[in-house]
């Protein structure tokens, strides 16, 4: 049987052009240099070649469902453009078999000045369907979608949110051959998220192909039978799911003792009041803390404002990402401006199963009764084990399932006979 999808040595190339920051002191003597530029043009060297991906090489087969996971900047949104033949590859090869449809961007394959109605039609045209065989799919799309009231609206007064819906009904209600879905999904509310994976979860038992890129690891359990690792734009694993998971979590997420904030910008989202530099783990040399043991850390924050009653808010997923819970600080003090702080912090009594766990901190002002806002916040970015008790010289461990939290036994306060 042929692949649904064969990559052989396939590389994309992008020119990075840089602007000249030359500064002027007047308007004049700018006009005088873009004058001698247009008289006299240069070759500028203000450019430099960027491989978003180089030597991929990879085979799905007809019906599977392959979760395409990694790192932001891995390439992964590049490949589906390739796959999707939105773009062309500067290198190598990708061989389709059977029809493609595409979800990589809000409105990707929408003219946004046709109807929802008419780009429904466009749109199966494109996949190659007759306009009897859209007829009888076309009531299923309006359905899923849940916008039938403005199915007959210009789609460019569309809010993301109905994009989403009419598009992934479009992409998974024509029958493609193949789909391709970005983590587009995410602009959706929680409920049709549901509804959508659903969706793709039976594409896939239908015999459809599926290729699926999402930093949800819960979602690429649920789906996936297969995942793909792509980092700096090269494939570096291809495996099971669950393999996949722990690879991504391991170089993704990566247990560093000593993390350089400035050297992972993807992290960080920040107001500019204060921004936290560098974090450190405490206590352990690999990350790894006994199931009673503290967990420690030491964060660096440089204040460029005056802010009071600092808190830090600490956000716990599992290995999945599913949420675990939240531990919240009372205020530790005040900032000003221009000072560079050192802050410890710990979770004492975290009662946190056997497991990996990746952690966000916000560094906020006000409490933790819904008066607090933001200051700066790092998205996933420590990475930590927690291991069993010990009990009779073997390492407890849990099943998946059994939830995250430890409960003390329960301790008998009475006994006696009435």
């Amino acid at each position: 049987m042929e692949p649904a999808i064969k990559v052989e040595g396939v590389g994309k190339k992008y020119i990075i052009r840089h602007k000249n920051n030359m500064k002027y002191d007047n308007n004049l003597q700018h006009l005088a240099v873009l004058a001698r530029q247009v008289m006299h043009p240069i070759k500028s060297s203000s450019k430099e070649d960027f491989w978003a991906l180089r030597d991929v090489n990879f085979e799905v087969q007809p019906g599977e469902s392959i979760g395409l996971i990694g790192k932001n900047g891995a390439g992964k949104s590049t490949m589906l453009k390739l796959i999707s033949r939105i773009t062309e590859p500067t290198t190598g090869r990708i061989e389709i078999n059977g029809t493609v449809s595409s979800m990589l961007e809000v409105g990707t394959g929408f003219n946004k000045e046709l109807t929802g109605r008419e780009n429904v039609y466009l749109n199966g045209a494109i996949l190659g369907m007759r306009r009897s065989e859209i007829d009888k799919k076309f009531d299923a799309i309006v359905d899923f979608s849940e916008i039938d009231q403005f199915i007959d609206t210009p789609v460019k007064r569309y809010s993301s949110g109905m994009f989403v819906r009419l598009a992934f009904a479009v992409a998974s209600h024509l029958e493609p051959d193949i789909m391709v879905v970005d983590e587009v999904l995410a602009v959706g509310d929680s409920r049709f998220q549901k509804k959508c994976l659903e969706q793709m979860a039976h594409s896939a038992q239908t015999g459809r192909t599926v290729l699926y890129v999402s930093h949800n690891m819960a979602t690429i359990r649920q789906l996936c039978s297969r995942t793909i690792f792509l980092e700096k734009g090269q494939v570096s694993f291809i495996g099971s799911v669950d393999e996949g998971i722990d690879h991504y979590l391991a170089n993704g997420g990566e247990n560093e003792l000593v993390k350089d904030v400035s050297a992972h910008p993807e992290y960080s989202w920040c107001t500019n009041q204060a921004r936290i530099t560098k974090l450190e783990m405490l206590d352990t040399t690999d990350c790894v803390y006994a199931y009673d043991a503290p967990i420690r850390f030491r964060m660096t924050v440089t204040a460029h404002a005056d802010i009071e009653k600092v808190t830090l808010r600490v956000d716990v997923n599992d290995r999945n990402h599913d949420y675990v819970g939240m531990s919240f600080s009372e205020p530790i003090g005040d900032l000003k401006k221009d000072c560079t702080y050192e802050i410890e912090f710990a979770m004492a009594d975290h009662r946190l199963a056997p497991d990996t766990y990746v952690a966000t901190l916000t560094l906020s002002t006000g409490n933790n009764f819904g008066t607090y806002s933001s200051v700066d916040m790092l998205s996933h970015i420590l990475q930590f084990d927690v291991l069993g008790r010990e009990i009779n010289g073997l390492r407890e461990t849990w099943m998946p399932g059994y939830g995250h939290v430890h409960i003390p036994p329960v301790e008998a306060t009475s006994f006696k006979i009435i």
